[in-house]
């Protein structure tokens, strides 16, 4: 009878980890508990109670490899997924329609070139070249601002995403106190859902490697070397700008940049530190070819009263940035030097600066054409990284899809226990109504 009703404790225990894995079917993270009976020892010439079953620990179906392979999809997908935000926010500011941005603004100074060889002398003509100069320095200048406001956007969210890893971290070495505090905190299934979801949502932002320790806690290091978390302390990282550069450093003041390839801080890092600076430098170029080749230009002519230029149509600061500070100066419609040195009131000048589209100015390849490059490569690389996003998306759903397959709860398998456990206790109960019985009748037959 003791062996009975051991037995309908241990199957009470069964249904009650059964029904705590249905309630918890939708809980994030969550890894399916399993009781497993023991058989204790059976032997029949003992004199004392023996046999029956009893309660094994309880066990997780937690799979470390798997929850690593979510983690290092989850690194990719967030990398992948910031990478094409900053992209197409950069291709935004890069048009490649000939009516918009700065391809359009060139192509208008083009035509106003060429409609000024038609009508040297025409101070309607000549006052349309300056403002269509006007309109492309405008369209550098708002181009450049748009790439600045970029980048200080990406250095705010990269201070934040700092900010949320270190919150992650403070979240990590509360669980790991309280994990530590009683060993049976180490196997609770709600602590450790907490646990693993806090981990994987730090994998979004950035890679991390997981060491378990052997009194519950968890030692987490920043792109598998960093200690960011180490049982109940916390090792906060910084986001450090210094000479146009964003840094991260550990909580010694140690520059781990470059350990960072990963997540959205990699890509944060990359989009601000490489990518933004390239394309903007790029710009600066484009802008001091343009405006060096029509000075160049107009201080080999005449203006309308037949002598040679007194100041240059645009001024740019090199250091500040040529995008940024073009500008036209304060030259009036007479002084552009339309005509050539050589044949005062002509058009020669005109003509040169109408066919400066078709002349190579930068690297072999015309302003039209350079330009033309920076916004092909940020096509490619755009759909490169949309490539790459799809699928490391596929890939972080089949992994977490493999994950739930192996650790999750399965509301069918689950049920089809409790009747399992319900014939059981039927089993025991009448096997409990029999020895009931047996017990009666010995009493009886004794008096």
């Amino acid at each position: 009878m003791l062996s009975t009703a051991e037995a309908m404790r241990v199957m009470q225990r069964q249904v009650t980890v059964a029904q705590n894995n249905i309630l918890n079917a939708s809980t994030p993270n969550y890894a399916r508990l399993d009781q497993v009976t023991l058989a204790n020892r059976f032997n029949p010439d003992s004199e004392s109670t023996s046999g029956g079953i009893s309660s094994a620990p309880l066990q997780s179906a937690r799979n470390q490899f798997l929850e690593k392979a979510v983690w290092q999809r989850q690194s990719s997908s967030g990398y992948s997924e910031q990478s094409l935000v900053s992209l197409r926010a950069i291709e935004s500011a890069v048009p490649v329609t000939a009516n918009s941005g700065i391809p359009g603004a060139l192509d208008n100074f083009y035509s106003s070139a060429a409609q000024l060889a038609i009508s040297p002398n025409s101070t309607q003509a000549r006052q349309t070249v300056l403002d269509r100069s006007q309109a492309v320095a405008t369209s550098f200048n708002q181009t450049a601002n748009e790439f600045g406001t970029m980048t200080a956007r990406a250095g705010t969210e990269l201070t934040n995403t700092v900010n949320e890893i270190n919150k992650l971290a403070g979240e990590l070495s509360a669980i790991n106190v309280e994990r530590r505090s009683n060993f049976r905190n180490a196997t609770d299934a709600g602590l450790d859902a907490r646990l693993h979801s806090t981990l994987e949502r730090l994998s979004q932002l950035t890679d991390h490697n997981t060491l378990s320790q052997e009194d519950g806690s968890v030692v987490v290091l920043l792109a598998g070397q960093t200690p960011l978390v180490i049982g109940e302390q916390s090792y906060p990282i910084t986001a450090n700008y210094n000479n146009s550069q964003f840094k991260i450093l550990d909580a010694q003041g140690a520059d781990v940049t470059a350990k960072i390839t990963t997540g959205k801080l990699g890509a944060l890092l990359e989009t601000r530190n490489v990518t933004l600076p390239n394309y903007a430098n790029q710009l600066d170029t484009l802008a001091a070819g343009f405006a060096d080749q029509v000075n160049g230009i107009l201080a080999g002519g005449l203006d309308r009263n037949g002598a040679v230029p007194t100041q240059n149509l645009f001024a740019y600061n090199a250091v500040s940035g040529a995008a940024a500070t073009l500008a036209v100066t304060g030259i009036t419609p007479p002084e552009l030097a339309a005509a050539g040195a050589t044949e005062p009131g002509g058009n020669a000048n005109a003509n040169r600066l109408a066919r400066l589209s078709s002349t190579p100015a930068i690297s072999g390849l015309t302003l039209s054409q350079f330009y033309g490059s920076i916004a092909s490569s940020l096509g490619t690389k755009l759909d490169t990284v949309r490539g790459r996003s799809a699928s490391d998306g596929q890939l972080l759903l089949q992994a977490r899809n493999l994950r739930q397959e192996a650790t999750g709860v399965s509301i069918d398998q689950e049920a089809a226990k409790l009747l399992e456990y319900q014939r059981g206790f039927q089993a025991v109960g009448q096997v409990l109504g029999i020895l009931n019985e047996m017990s009666n009748s010995l009493l009886n037959i004794l008096r």
